[in-house]
């Protein structure tokens, strides 16, 4: 039995470590709970922008951070049928000078690497793997936390849900509603620099914008890879929502030259290099309305469990590690009631996520545009490219 003044944390992701080293630093004890035998983190490459950036170098894994990842020059767009520039947006040094951070590129399982080792060297978590939450129940005190396949009883003074778009915590005690099907899949690979087309420079972020799909790509593993990402509007529905597929080769290939066969020649190029792809149908959930979805009681959600969002404003990871900071922050206002501490985390977050989460949808329609929006989408940027590609709400809050 645990102490009943523990924190407990459901998951053991990017959230989940980030709650509970920005609890930590506070000397705030907690419990992660993590459903899998051991950590890992699947997926490839991310972006954390200058507001994920500055949380992190608080907490003081900044350095750690750019040996690994990479800090892009500038943001370059093009149209996918053409190859024609239609804007660029400087980063590297700019960036750091406008927003006091970089935008760094970083492969997803680095980032989880260096939260876990920080969390570890704090000594103020105890991690329990192969831990899937079963039920919640609500004590006059706290909580109890019960386990699958398992006899043992936790106690906890609160519960954070940081356990992804399919949270048992979110269903257990605030929605039982499913997740939303976007219609489109992500197909990720790594490419190693060997493998580039000549010609092809690993020191910015490219986006080619076509018609009801785009294309990203990005360097990671301090330059050693490209990470690669087609996205691509479908109408087909998947049975699971946020599992990664595994179609076959030979399928992923047929999808690929479909959609892509009005690309130009240098973006056709770029994946055909690729041996290896892994597919993902992408799910979100309707912006948020109100703080009662993020916290109740003495139970509060962060990261994906709270607020998924479409990859299209790459700010995933950026907002569970905005959440965990917020929530340490109001953690420690110890005079007032656990509830009212989670209430007052939830009020502090939901307007700038939902915000996040709707221009997130509305980046997908614009790198998908067609018609005369595709038009109206390319003459906009070829005027004003850096001034709408960037986003200074969003990066200096």
């Amino acid at each position: 039995m645990t102490e009943s003044k523990t924190i407990a944390i459901a998951g053991g992701g990017i959230g989940g470590l980030s709650a509970a080293l920005a609890l930590g630093i506070h000397d705030i004890p907690t419990h992660v709970y993590e459903q899998a035998e051991a950590f890992k983190e699947a997926g490839a490459g991310i972006g954390l922008g200058p507001n994920a950036m500055r949380v992190l170098n608080r907490w003081g894994l900044g350095q750690e951070l750019r040996e690994v990842g990479c800090a892009p020059d500038y943001l370059l767009a093009r149209n996918a049928r053409d190859a024609r520039i239609l804007g660029r947006l400087p980063m590297g040094q700019a960036f750091i000078e406008k927003y006091g951070a970089s935008y760094l590129t970083i492969h997803r399982s680095d980032l989880h690497t260096i939260l876990q080792q920080a969390v570890k060297k704090q000594s103020k978590t105890q991690f329990y793997l192969k831990h899937r939450l079963e039920s919640v129940n609500l004590l006059a005190e706290g909580l109890d936390l019960k386990f699958k396949d398992s006899l043992e009883q936790h106690q906890a003074q609160v519960l954070v849900g940081a356990d992804g778009l399919n949270s048992l915590v979110r269903s257990s005690i605030f929605s039982t509603d499913k997740p939303r099907s976007s219609g489109h899949c992500a197909y990720r690979a790594l490419i190693t620099l060997r493998d580039l087309p000549k010609g092809v420079d690993q020191d910015f972020i490219g986006i080619w914008m076509g018609s009801r799909l785009h294309v990203v790509h990005y360097p990671v593993r301090g330059g050693n890879y490209l990470n690669l990402v087609v996205l691509i509007e479908s109408h087909e529905q998947q049975a699971q929502a946020g599992w990664d597929l595994v179609p076959s080769a030979d399928k992923i290939n047929a999808d690929l030259k479909f959609a892509l066969q009005a690309c130009c020649n240098e973006l056709q190029e770029l994946i055909r290099r690729v041996e290896d792809w892994r597919c993902w149908c992408l799910f979100d959930r309707d912006p948020l309305q109100h703080a009662s979805q993020m916290a109740q009681g003495r139970v509060a959600l962060l990261g994906d469990a709270a607020h998924p969002m479409l990859p299209y404003l790459a700010q995933g990871a950026g907002m569970a590690i905005e959440d965990a900071a917020c929530l340490a922050q109001h953690w420690q206002q110890s005079t007032l009631p656990a509830a009212q501490r989670l209430l007052n985390y939830a009020n502090a977050r939901w307007q700038r996520v939902s915000r996040v989460q709707q221009r997130a949808r509305r980046n997908g329609s614009i790198y998908h545009a067609q018609g005369v929006m595709r038009m109206a989408r390319d003459a906009a940027l070829k005027l004003g490219g850096s001034q709408l590609m960037d986003m200074p709400w969003l990066y200096a809050g």
